[in-house]
């Protein structure tokens, strides 16, 4: 399925554009549209860029290029074809919300940007194989990313979110893994290729939806992507998000006594308190280099306050990475999740 989504005319912010990706997971902001949000402004400003879109600060943002490079290895350095996969980087133990693909040039040929809708994959998968669609809400599992490997189950609740996670290559002997590749395989007339022309924004929202990109013949193709985590959650389908948190507390219980970096690595930590989350904040505009002052009057707190704040969170960084580095260890993922397999 080819699609060239253009809304000439039409007005557009961050209340039609959040209502565009619950209705159909993604959005394509072309022409006026994209040139009012100062493109440049994705690679020099960020987290500004991501407010300014979304209509909200969000809790984080990672920036990288995507581009092309001489011996690049990865999908994002090289010009050969993604398969449909996820980004499920980490942030307290949540995948982004939001990709955001800006296209500063395009290939000059191939390129095209692929999609393909979870929920209805889900949907699908429901239909003609209750037994997988069963394990990828049940079965936890090791899941291998470029980024780090993802442990839990393909569909999970992580912080509070219905989130699909799927990697671009099937690991050897994972037959849930090798099942679902045959499954997306089988739902490619329902993918979509989008060709953006420089200029033009891709607004996706990452725990729904699978993307890729076709192979390209000309080094010139670059976008800047941006993943955005956000207080707002999009909404998931009632009954699967349901089922994950029937899940989730079931394995909470039988994981109790697991060491709380392994339960967080597992999204069965407990959220943190709303008032962590809005220090957290403050530090990560502090250090990003927002004015302590424009903070202090916006937040009415006394600048003093800010710089305490700031100390605590670096001590309690610095105290961290002195000791494991990586938190809860591989090992101790794997027993857990044996133990989990073991009904």
């Amino acid at each position: 399925m080819r699609e060239r989504w253009i809304r000439p005319g039409a007005e557009r912010g961050p209340v039609s554009l959040l209502d565009e990706l619950a209705a159909r997971g993604f959005s394509v902001l072309r022409g006026d549209d994209a040139a009012a949000l100062a493109l440049e402004e994705a690679a020099r400003a960020p987290w500004t860029f991501a407010e300014r879109l979304l209509g909200a600060r969000p809790l984080l943002v990672e920036r990288q290029p995507i581009k092309a490079v001489p011996g690049g290895r990865s999908f994002a350095a090289s010009s050969v074809a993604a398969p449909l996969h996820t980004d499920s980087q980490s942030f307290a133990g949540a995948p982004p919300a939001v990709q955001i693909m800006a296209c500063v040039r395009p290939a000059e040929r191939g390129g095209g940007c692929l999609l393909l809708d979870g929920w209805a994959l889900l949907s699908t998968i429901e239909r003609a194989d209750p037994e997988l669609f069963d394990a990828l809400f049940t079965v936890y599992r090791r899941i291998p990313f470029v980024f780090g490997d993802f442990f839990g189950p393909t569909v999970s609740l992580r912080g509070g979110a219905l989130s699909f996670t799927h990697a671009p290559v099937v690991p050897p002997g994972d037959a849930i893994a090798a099942r679902l590749a045959r499954s997306v395989e089988a739902s490619r007339r329902e993918v979509i290729e989008l060709s953006l022309d420089a200029g033009d924004i891709l607004v996706v929202d990452n725990r729904r939806m699978l993307h890729g990109r076709r192979a390209f013949e000309g080094g010139a193709r670059e976008f800047v992507r941006l993943l955005v985590w956000t207080e707002a959650q999009l909404p998931s389908p009632r009954a699967y998000h349901a089922l994950a948190a029937q899940v989730a507390e079931a394995a909470s219980r039988r994981l109790a006594a697991a060491p709380p970096a392994t339960r967080r690595r597992l999204g069965l930590g407990a959220p943190p308190p709303a008032e962590a989350r809005r220090r957290l904040g403050l530090v990560l505009e502090m250090l990003r280099g927002v004015p302590p002052g424009v903070l202090a009057a916006r937040e009415r707190i006394p600048e003093p306050h800010l710089y305490r704040l700031r100390d605590a969170a670096l001590a309690a960084a610095e105290e961290a990475l002195a000791g494991a580095a990586e938190g809860a260890d591989d090992g101790a993922l794997a027993e857990a999740i044996a133990r989990m397999s073991r009904g």
